[in-house]
């Protein structure tokens, strides 16, 4: 298998946001592309996700067994292309511990935004802004060419927390994977060429 593009999703505790932000995005991408989660908090590593999030995802078609939560590490934001973080605190922390990452660090709601208004078609009728910017061939160049063009327009996006469904109704974490879907559907389109 050649080189693939790494995101890493990354919550509090690895077992609502995340894994859902995973495994929405693994659903959407090939082979090219590679999905792991982490959270800032060590307390619930080793837990399968929360049930309301893995019912969540087996409700939109997704995958969800196999998920056991994991404690962030070095190796994992140095292994990682993209970091999709689910709220500011996150990326503070990420920005804290590893700022050689922050570049490529994300509320995930604001890089949905970021490479949605790429993907759409200028005014003129001419080709999207991404035909023109992204590279064809792999995920690996495509991703890399938006994270770098991302990074340069993050200013340009508000940076939108995903709340945290913890304890919550069923009814939250259905809102937090619409906004899951919204958010990764345009960079599934972009990873992918298809956009």
């Amino acid at each position: 298998m050649s080189a693939v593009f790494s995101v890493l999703h990354v919550c509090t505790g690895n077992i609502c946001r995340s894994p859902m932000s995973e495994r929405i995005l693994d659903g959407l991408t090939g082979e090219e592309v590679y999905n792991h989660g982490a959270g800032i908090s060590s307390y619930h590593e080793g837990d399968a996700m929360s049930a309301d999030s893995a019912r969540e995802l087996e409700d939109r078609g997704f995958e969800s067994a196999g998920h056991l939560a994991r404690h962030i590490d070095r190796a994992q934001v140095e292994g990682s292309d993209l970091i999709l973080v689910a709220t500011a605190v996150h990326r503070e922390y990420i920005a804290e511990r590893f700022p050689e990452a922050v570049d490529r660090t994300f509320l995930v709601r604001q890089f949905g935004r970021i490479v949605e208004d790429l993907l759409k078609r200028r005014g003129d009728g001419a080709q999207p802004e991404s035909a023109a910017v992204l590279p064809g061939g792999d995920a690996v160049a495509r991703g890399r060419a938006l994270v770098a063009l991302a990074d340069e327009r993050r200013g340009d996006h508000p940076e939108d927390d995903l709340s945290d469904p913890w304890g919550l109704s069923r009814a939250v974490y259905s809102q937090i994977a619409d906004q899951l879907e919204d958010a990764l559907q345009p960079v599934a389109e972009a990873l992918e060429g298809r956009a």
